[in-house]
């Protein structure tokens, strides 16, 4: 065991299998083998040529290739009688607006083509995300096209009891009329969501206040407690904006901001501004329970159980006054911590280090606590809010002078709805932008009570877990088809225009609310559009100089931007706060080996499930599991072995008497031991064909507190069945053993020599360079930048036409995605150290794809690209065998086929949409350097550097991702493609790829290894 454990620090590995020598695993790897199903089943294989038949295939294309006689369909087009002036065939419209997802806001532009939008890019324009984009904002496109939107309005024949569902056409003004006279008789209210829009927000306000209407809020990943202990704090209820940037020290408490907590495409881009190699390097140390994106990229990760959150605060405060560095006294009601290394299990050394290190950045370090799941998340916050100001760092990395913008007027408390629903207090209730139903816990409750309402109104976008008990449901516009504002930033206001007419017969929300408040007065008077009272309102709430042209142009309004990067005063801590932290409890072993702490928590996919229909997110791999279409239950290894349980093993999880649930069990190397983890936003029911029966609903297992906060069960038990299922991982059937993959050093090491941790290979070729006359495209990912959020997937997936193939393939290992993240792990299962790296096609000077082409299809470009030519691709996939990068997609099935109109709209008409049988790759975005070669020729230019950016280019937040011409020697991809850390991919090979990395750098203690112990697989 000994020698084991001092094998598996040497080296990376992908999977738990491959970390323990698993037989299957190894005898997988030794066949090299990319697929684990390489041939299609029977039913899967009809129609396509098998292996023996390629001579005669090869016979017969040539013979073919003299003959015009292949019958196409005839396709009739109907052109425009009288085509728009802002419309230009084969050419784009780009549209400045804005995206909120349910918690995270972006500045956006729209591409469309032919008045349909196509692919959805990040503003630069817009200080929060300054151009990079989340793998669910660019999903955002396919939702629009989801053929199960509803068409119509929708009313439902209710019988008595309410226990039917027979919905039928619905038409406005009946619907409206009913609406009014139910409002007109009082005891109406609203349940929504939250979304920062100050004019809908305004709007909705005033209708409330107008006609005595309830108000109530649900959104299940809310950061109501983080906005409540502000106030207790300071005085002022607001989500406060974290200068990550500003911070030379990072402490995160089960806070996964570069993933899914707050404003993590924000976050990662500030979080990437400090992590440049050079002595103002800033440190992430993570303390959490399970490996979340953000624990993948620490300095130091330490284990902790959620329960342990508020004593890991209060213990650093503690040992603060402790050792003198600040002058407060402990409150008496709280007990003192003892010995907090042992606690956490750390050497005593090490957490005088912490502490230590702590102070010495004081003013600019930032402490983050984000696990508003725990039932103790009030007492946490307000801890983390205290040593945040004994830190100094109130008012610069803590900015409480622009927050995040939040409803702070509306009832949280969905129980006191419940109740007076059930009391008959209630008879008018309007849901909009939240689907309770589906992620309110005690569902059943809220289910009898919802029937007891005379009449219900809903306006989500189809007949969903909420919608079936509705009277009517009125769909709202999507968002890429309404007008709206939004301030996701006190001080930023960002525009929303609609891109596209209506697909359907929706109506905003808005205009439904002026409907019905023109419709209460009687009809008399100006009836204004949403538009209107919209545009009116911005004006109205702007300062002089303002200009609505400006703003549809630009996308985004900064009030004040010259005060943005200006130090505030730090607020005064109110003592009385103190009486609001609760003591901690000593923890010690479980009470059972049975019982287990809970976790629930979001994906950066699906979040809280409101896009889970939508196919790119449930294929898009989780950044740390790898694991697809499905969730599980997270287990530490140590908990696996001790209850002998396997990966896709069914366990029956109980979270209290009417509780409970199966779920398969994935094994996650690096949580904490005795701790189950399950994700949200699966297992909907009325979502539609892709979501519906994928994975389980999560929600039954947690309760909501006080303020409207949904709280995971301190305590679940959890039994093994015999039952078992295989997850669908993208990662882990495949091997680069033994090879340079990733490079990594210590910030010490890094200063001294840059290039010291890379390994240069001597080697020669036989065969003679290629030329470039003119171009030669190159890209260099940086791997200290790149946070492995896996954005660049879906941004390439939209842009490239790329199809999603389904769980049963993903586990035969037949994924589309033309770019992967890779995962690697180091060290020890318990404690394991991360890396990711993405991978494209390195579109090899020497590509050993196209030396075994028997047709030609891949060939070298006299710019550099590895081409495919698919018109001549018969399907050998001998190339995709010889890649040693693994990056060649094969498309067994005409996957085009299988798409339902009208989701055919959002594919992008400047790139090829393959049919079934060749080989697919990433093609360094080809179509993008056409058309800028083309607009460069027109202007009578030379390409300038940074005219061509690939779609995962664009997208990436952290800038990570770099491309351009290697022939400009003052182009930026020049400068990085030949600095002393940069280094190419399997070197060895001579490959000579147009690809390269840069050293993965961490700010930690050296370890005294050689290069070759940290880098080899």
């Amino acid at each position: 065991m000994k020698n084991k454990s001092a094998l598996s620090k040497k080296k990376y590995w992908l999977s738990l299998e491959q970390w323990s020598k698993d037989k299957d695993f190894q005898k997988l790897a030794g066949q090299e083998k990319e697929f684990m199903n390489p041939l299609p089943s029977e039913e899967e294989a009809t129609g396509l040529w098998e292996r023996r038949e390629f001579l005669q295939l090869m016979a017969a294309s040539m013979a073919l290739a003299g003959f015009g006689c292949v019958r196409r369909p005839t396709e009739k087009i109907v052109p425009y009688v009288k085509r728009p002036d802002d419309v230009i065939l084969g050419e784009e419209n780009i549209y400045s607006s804005s995206y909120y997802d349910g918690e995270e806001g972006f500045g956006i532009l729209v591409k469309t083509r032919e008045g349909r939008p196509v692919k959805i890019e990040g503003n630069k324009n817009h200080p929060l995300n300054q151009g990079g984009l989340s793998a669910r904002a660019h999903s955002h496109i396919l939702s629009l096209y989801d053929p199960e939107r509803l068409k119509d309005p929708q009313r439902n024949l209710f019988n008595e009891v309410k226990s039917n569902r027979e919905f039928i056409r619905a038409q406005y003004p009946e619907a409206d009329a009913e609406i009014v006279e139910h409002l007109k008789k009082g005891k109406a209210a609203f349940l929504t969501g939250e979304w920062p829009s100050p004019t809908s927000e305004r709007l909705l306000r005033n209708f409330c206040n107008t006609y005595s209407c309830s108000h109530f809020v649900w959104n299940p990943l809310s950061h109501s407690t983080l906005a409540e202990a502000q106030k207790i704090c300071y005085g002022k209820t607001l989500v406060p904006h974290f200068d990550l940037d500003r911070a030379r020290f990072i402490l995160s408490i089960n806070c996964d901001f570069l993933g899914t907590w707050l404003y993590p495409t924000e976050l990662s881009r500030l979080y990437s501004k400090g992590r440049k190699a050079n002595r103002d390097m800033n440190r992430l140390v993570v303390f959490e329970s399970l490996l979340s994106l953000t624990g993948t990229n620490a300095d130091w990760r330490v284990r902790i159980k959620p329960t342990q959150q508020l004593e890991l605060v209060l213990s650093i405060v503690h040992s603060l006054i402790k050792k003198g560095y600040v002058k407060e006294k402990w409150p008496s009601h709280l007990r003192e911590p003892a010995s907090p290394y042992k606690t956490f299990h750390m050497d005593k050394s090490a957490w005088d280090k912490l502490i230590s290190e702590l102070w010495e950045n004081r003013g600019q370090s930032l402490v983050l606590a984000g696990d508003e799941s725990s039932k103790d998340s009030r007492s946490v916050q307000i801890a983390v809010s205290w040593l945040n100001h004994l830190l100094g760092n109130d008012g610069w990395t803590v900015d409480y002078v622009r927050p995040y913008r939040t409803w702070t007027w509306a009832d949280r408390k969905v129980e006191k709805l419940i109740k007076e629903l059930e009391a008959g207090k209630i008879d008018t209730l309007i849901i909009h932008k939240t689907n309770p139903l589906y992620s309110y816990p005690d569902k059943e409750r809220l289910a009898a009570a919802v029937k007891k309402a005379k009449l219900v109104v809903y306006t989500g976008d189809r007949e969903d877990e909420t919608g079936k008990l509705a009277h009517y449901i009125l769909p709202d516009h999507h968002d890429l088809e309404k007008w709206s504002d939004w301030e996701f930033q006190k001080g930023v206001l960002s525009v929303q225009q609609p891109t596209i007419r209506p697909l359907y017969r929706t109506r905003a929300f808005e205009e439904a609310l002026i409907e019905w408040s023109y419709l209460i007065k009687g009809g008399s008077g100006e009836k204004k559009s949403w538009y209107t009272y919209l545009k009116k309102n911005i004006k109205y709430n702007t300062e002089a100089g303002f200009s609505w042209d400006q703003l549809l142009k630009t996308g985004v309004h900064i009030r004040k931007s010259d005060q943005r990067e200006k130090r505030s005063s730090a607020r005064s801590f109110k003592s009385s706060a103190f009486t609001f932290i609760g003591n901690f409890k000593s923890q010690g072993q479980n009470k059972s080996d049975k019982e287990y702490e809970l976790v629930l928590y979001p994906t950066s996919g699906l979040k809280d499930g409101t896009l889970a229909n939508v196919s790119w997110l449930q294929e898009f791999p989780d950044p740390v599991t790898k694991i697809c279409w499905d969730n599980y239950l997270c287990i530490s290894p140590a908990d696996a072995r001790k209850r002998n349980l396997k990966e896709g093993q069914i366990v029956l999880l109980k979270g209290g008497s009417k509780h409970q649930l199966k779920i398969p069990v994935h094994i996650q190397p690096g949580q904490a031991d005795g701790v189950l983890a399950v994700a949200l936003g699966y297992g909907r029911e009325r979502a539609g064909k892709v979501a519906n029966k994928v994975g389980i609903n999560a929600y039954p297992l947690a309760e909501v507190s006080k303020v409207g906060q949904l709280v995971s069960f301190v305590s679940v038990e959890m039994e093994p069945t015999t039952e078992k299922i295989l997850l669908a991982n993208t990662q882990g059937h495949h091997s680069m053993e033994g090879r340079q993959i990733v490079v990594e050093t210590t910030l010490k090491k890094y200063l001294e020599n840059p290039g010291g941790a890379i390994h240069r290979h001597k080697v020669f070729s036989l065969w003679s360079s290629h030329q470039y006359p003119k171009h030669k495209w190159g890209m260099v990912i940086d791997l200290n930048s790149c946070t492995g959020c896996s954005d660049c997937i879906i941004a390439c997936q939209s842009e490239n036409n790329i199809p999603t193939v389904g769980k049963d393939l993903v586990l035969q290992g037949r994924e589309m995605h033309w770019i992967r993240v890779d995962r690697y792990y180091k060290g020890v299962p318990e404690e394991p150290e991360t890396v990711h790296q993405p991978v494209v096609c390195m579109h090899c000077d020497n590509a050993p794809c196209e030396t075994v082409c028997p047709v030609a299809a891949t060939v070298h470009s006299d710019e550099g690209t590895n081409d495919m030519i698919y018109n001549r691709c018969v399907g050998t996939r001998y190339c995709a065998n010889n890649c040693p990068y693994k990056v060649r997609r094969f498309n067994w099935f005409n996957y085009v086929k299988k798409v339902e109109k009208p989701l055919n709209m959002a594919m992008n008409p400047d790139v090829t949409v393959r049919s079934r049988g060749v080989m697919e790759k990433c093609t360094f975005c080809v179509h993008r350097i056409r058309s800028a070669q083309a607009k460069a020729k027109l202007e009578n230019r030379e390409l300038k550097d940074g005219d061509v950016k690939t779609a995962c280019q664009q997208s990436c937040p952290t800038g990570a991702i770099v491309f351009g011409d290697l022939k400009d020697k003052s182009s930026e991809v020049y400068r990085l493609f030949n600095r002393e850390d940069s280094y190419a991919l399997l070197e060895e090979l001579n490959t000579q790829p147009a690809v390269r990395y840069q050293v993965k750098v961490r700010n930690k203690e050296d370890s005294g290894k050689s290069h070759e112990e940290d880098h080899h697989g």
